[in-house]
């Protein structure tokens, strides 16, 4: 009787076992914000260095990689095109509940001299309430004034550093955008423009357009024929985006009203809710956004209860789209980052679906399209460079010349960090045990009859 019975009880400690553990991976991963955004890009053949002395060479295109907190990784880019500017931006996916950073660093080498001269720094950081949202920024290597402009759009090759801002101890996913654009001509004109003018757009008929969590697969959101109004929600602890494609002298305002808190959830937001915050992310996948703060504009709020059923509204512009602002056409991504769920309250309650509607408008501002070179040469003036033309200046990839900087040819077929990753694994690890449980739940039930 008792060897019969022993398989049976082995089973149902496993099975409690197995749920034990799975329900605690599960309040642990509640901790942590949820699943970070998808960044696209390609893998890199070869391991970033983090030697300043051997730079992994870079191509033009989108590249993913990972950034330990200690250590800077280097590159190097070699310039394809006589007198360019080489756009270079970085943006990571924190992982972590703490604040997070990042910063990337171009420089060139003069002859004569062992130290580099630098031609840009720019860094971002993350948001206290929202540290899961990603952080980003871009320099422009050739667009700096003077002996120092001269000296940048001169070099054979950039170097690049790309490295952390904050003492966060977990890894940072990244992806860096090279984009190597030919001379002007004529530049369009206009002084760059650090406080554009711009009206909030009043919604219109709305539709429902889920975001997405990863800037490949972001809905489009085109605005050029008038305001668009969009209906949807968002989880505690995510981000999600939707993508804008603009051209020269774009300039686009994004608008979210955030409800008060309904009535299921008004016990727990009678005080304060979630927060929320809005940006724009260029084609370099730099983060931006202007706020008029002498009307009392802002680009945070929350979803807290309200007797009057006021509601919260964020508002973010971006800068028109004109070489003076260091602004290029192509597809931009509006992002929506909600607070997680604190840790006190894991415990008690799931994350909240918080319903928002996002007006999003396209003003054409005075910019004229810029005029590219006719022929555009190699550095070393050899040889016309193939494939270029005026109506696509914007170097996207090795041989692939583009209208718009957004451009990403580059396909990883390798993909090693795509779903199926260690979460979603456990995941489906924890479905197959519980149906397993399940099965042999039956199975000693019938056994029993």
């Amino acid at each position: 009787m008792f060897s019969r019975r022993l398989p049976a009880a082995f089973a149902g400690v496993a099975c409690l076992s197995w749920l034990t553990l799975t329900t605690g991976y599960g309040a642990a991963a509640a901790l942590a914000p949820s699943d970070p955004v998808d960044l696209g890009g390609a893998r890199l053949s070869a391991t970033p260095s983090t030697s300043p002395a051997e730079p992994t060479p870079l191509a033009p295109g989108l590249w993913k990689a990972t950034l330990a907190p200690e250590f800077p990784q280097y590159f190097s880019y070699q310039r394809r095109i006589n007198e360019s500017n080489v756009h270079i931006g970085v943006l990571g996916a924190p992982q972590g509940v703490d604040s997070d950073g990042i910063k990337v660093t171009a420089g060139v080498r003069t002859e004569g001299s062992t130290d580099l001269t630098g031609c840009g720094d720019e860094s971002d950081s993350s948001e206290y309430v929202v540290p899961q949202a990603v952080v980003g920024n871009r320099v422009i290597v050739g667009d700096e004034d003077g002996s120092t402009g001269d000296t940048c759009r001169a070099a054979d090759t950039v170097f690049i550093a790309v490295s952390r801002t904050s003492s966060s101890a977990e890894d940072l996913p990244y992806v860096i955008k090279i984009v190597e654009e030919a001379p002007v001509s004529d530049g369009g004109g206009v002084e760059p423009d650090d406080a554009p003018v711009y009206e909030i757009p009043e919604p219109v008929g709305a539709s429902d357009e889920a975001g997405a969590a990863s800037f490949d697969d972001a809905p489009k959101v085109d605005a050029h024929s008038g305001t668009v109004t969009i209906e949807t929600t968002i989880k505690e602890g995510t981000e999600l985006l939707w993508r804008v494609p603009l051209a020269w002298g774009d300039l686009p305002v994004v608008r979210v009203d955030v409800p008060a808190a309904s009535k299921e959830h008004a016990e727990d937001f009678a005080h304060s809710g979630p927060d929320l915050s809005v940006h724009l992310i260029d084609p370099l996948r730099g983060r931006l956004r202007y706020v008029n703060t002498e009307r009392e504009d802002s680009a945070t709020g929350q979803y807290v209860a309200s007797e009057t059923g006021e509601t919260d509204q964020l508002v973010a512009a971006g800068y028109p789209v004109r070489r003076a602002n260091g602004r290029l056409p192509g597809d931009y991504w509006i992002s929506l980052a909600a607070e997680a769920v604190p840790e006190a309250e894991v415990e008690d309650r799931d994350p909240v679906d918080i319903p928002v509607t996002i007006t999003v408008a396209v003003d054409a501002t005075d910019a004229a399209t810029p005029t590219y070179d006719g022929v555009a040469v190699s550095h070393d003036k050899s040889t016309n460079v193939d494939g270029y033309s005026p109506k696509k200046p914007f170097l996207v990839a090795d041989d692939t010349f583009s209208a718009a900087a957004s451009g990403n040819p580059v396909v990883d077929s390798d993909d090693s960090d795509g779903w199926l990753n260690g979460r979603h694994l456990a995941g489906l690890g924890l479905g197959a045990a519980s149906l397993a449980c399940l099965a042999g739940g039956l199975f000693r039930l019938r056994a029993r009859r």
